[in-house]
């Protein structure tokens, strides 16, 4: 008789209290922004390395760095989407699809709040430098992410911009589907500078150093020439400067979704 109760008081807990299965979610692969069109791939989480022994000081040591999944834009935000929420367009080379640029990085922060601010949330930010690097190389090892010899098919360079910027998305794009990440116009990341900060860089997820007087700036630009523009190639700037090799790209974490 006991058992019957038992299995009675069991049956009746499983019928009020459900179990619930916990699924992982699975984000997708790209996503669209609703408000600018603007387009982003998902970056899984992984670890690379990070730098080289064959640069500056500062791009020393090679290091491994580990990051969480992101998204990042696919294309540099380009004047179409720039002037959707700032009326200030000071870009050297006009056109509603080349990069925008002339920027500081304190102007892609208040354009990224505008963005933010127009869809309701405070998922919107510039990539890390390590985020960027990572998603730069897309798995590669070499000095370029499509080999270590010039191939002017993937970049803007001196060699072949005609010191000018271009129409974002119209080089290959590397294995991860993302364009433009060397070349056309130098991209604004989050992280303070520090000549020394590679050498004391954690493994998870580095944001950089908590303060400094520049910002890092990565990719190179179509004015620099191709043995400035690798994967590895980092560069300072003031965060107020705005000149015409300097644009951006947005990036965001899917737990913001």
């Amino acid at each position: 008789m006991t058992r019957y109760i038992i299995f009675y008081l069991l049956s009746w807990v499983c019928w009020a209290f459900p179990v619930i299965a916990q699924e992982s979610k699975v984000h997708d692969s790209q996503w669209v922004s609703p408000s600018t069109g603007m387009e982003f791939i998902r970056i899984p989480a992984g670890c690379s390395m990070m730098g080289t022994e064959n640069g500056f000081d500062f791009e020393s040591p090679v290091h491994k760095i580990c990051v969480d999944e992101f998204y990042l834009g696919k294309f540099e935000v380009t004047q179409e989407q720039w002037d959707q929420y700032l009326p200030d367009n000071f870009s050297k080379f006009t056109g509603k699809f080349r990069p925008v640029e002339r920027v500081s990085w304190n102007d892609a922060k208040i354009y990224i709040q505008e963005l933010n601010n127009e869809e309701n949330t405070e998922k919107y930010r510039l990539p890390y430098e390590a985020e960027w690097e990572y998603a730069a190389r897309g798995g590669t090892t070499t000095q370029f992410y499509w080999g270590d010899k010039i191939d002017d098919s993937y970049v803007w360079y001196f060699g072949t911009s005609n010191y000018k910027t271009h129409p974002v998305g119209l080089k290959k794009p590397n294995p991860f589907g993302l364009y433009d990440m060397l070349g056309n116009v130098w991209e604004w990341v989050e992280d303070w500078f520090a000549n020394d900060y590679y050498q004391k860089s954690p493994i998870q997820n580095p944001e950089g150093p908590e303060t400094g007087r520049f910002k890092v700036k990565r990719g190179g630009s179509q004015a620099n020439l191709i043995s400035h523009i690798k994967s590895h190639t980092r560069y300072r700037a003031d965060p107020d400067k705005r000149h015409h090799i300097n644009g951006f790209r947005v990036a965001f974490s899917p737990d913001k979704l």
